[in-house]
């Protein structure tokens, strides 16, 4: 029983060390969040970036107890709105909606305002973002082997749409052909939006589109799908097969979208972003309108996403390389 008595004693030692190091650090700590926070998205409004930050924003009001101003910056491959971010204060009042594009861009341009891997820190990683490889309704490919078929009679007669060069879609198009062999022509415009566009004016036969533009044209029949990017089938389009089932086994291409600071912020606030942000990702109503958009949640700690970004990464910097994309 003494040597119990010890035992515990010696817990009760440390318990109460810990507690005096928590509350000497906590006393030291400026208080967060002691202010609203703006949480910069780097593209215009209206797209699935945009809805993502505002429905997040809404409940982290909640979580928080404080207003989230969203404010939009876009430009130059979301370079823009992460400049700007990179630059503000280390505390966690400003906050990026980073995409794909914070992990191309570092292998696309030829220099950056920013070293990404220290301008920032991962807080989650919220959705994962499949591609919809879909043409025009008119083209006669029903199937994408009637697709790749099509292009390989006639190398570059097809011609495909992006929302820029070295954006997501292009890249994923850009493997997508390595893959199959084949040649199209690349049409680039300045964002998802004049991309869908121009497939539907027929200035193009072909488009990889995020799944809450490509789906409403789907349904109307305007646009045919043919394949999805993920590994697996997308529980909104359970009929539309992967493009390994189309005939490339393990192909897959999938954005993402997540939270990030600037580098520097400390880690308790990281970890109370990360908790704040993972509840509003939970919210029933969040969860049942963007998965019916084709999108997967992630989610994960701090730590998952900084491996998760430094993957992707150098998964990006090879697929840069086999599109010949580069920006100066």
């Amino acid at each position: 029983m003494a040597h119990s008595r010890v035992i515990w004693g010696r817990r009760g030692l440390a318990a109460a060390a810990l507690l005096g190091t928590s509350l000497r650090a906590a006393a030291q700590a400026p208080a967060f969040p002691s202010r609203p926070l703006t949480l910069v998205v780097p593209f215009a409004p209206g797209g699935l970036a945009d809805v993502l930050a505002r429905m997040v924003a809404e409940r982290l009001r909640a979580n928080l107890g404080v207003a989230i101003i969203v404010e939009n910056r876009p430009g130059a491959g979301g370079i823009a709105g992460a400049r700007a971010v990179a630059a503000a204060a280390p505390d966690g009042h400003t906050l990026l909606l980073a995409n794909t594009n914070l992990a191309i861009n570092p292998s696309l341009y030829r220099s950056l305002p920013y070293e990404t891997e220290t301008a920032f820190a991962p807080i989650i990683r919220a959705i994962a973002v499949p591609n919809v490889l879909v043409v025009r309704a008119d083209v006669p490919a029903r199937s994408l082997a009637e697709l790749i078929a099509l292009a390989r009679e006639a190398p570059g007669r097809l011609n495909y749409a992006s929302a820029g060069s070295g954006t997501f879609p292009h890249l994923a198009m850009a493997l997508f052909m390595q893959r199959a062999g084949i040649e199209m022509t690349h049409i680039p415009f300045n964002g998802a939006a004049p991309a869908m566009a121009a497939i539907l004016a027929r200035q193009v036969e072909v488009l990889s589109a995020d799944p809450p533009g490509a789906m409403p044209q789907v349904a109307a029949g305007t646009l045919r799908a043919l394949a999805v990017t993920s590994a697996t089938r997308l529980s909104a389009m359970p009929d539309v097969p992967t493009v390994a089932e189309g005939g490339l086994p393990g192909f897959e291409a999938v954005g993402w979208q997540g939270f990030v600071a600037p580098g520097g912020t400390p880690e308790p606030v990281i970890r109370m972003l990360n908790s704040a942000i993972a509840a509003a990702l939970a919210a029933p109503e969040l969860r049942e309108r963007l998965t019916a958009q084709g999108v997967a949640f992630v989610a994960g700690s701090p730590a998952d996403f900084t491996e998760f970004l430094r993957q992707d990464m150098a998964r990006w910097r090879s697929a840069v390389a086999a599109s010949g994309a580069r920006v100066e």
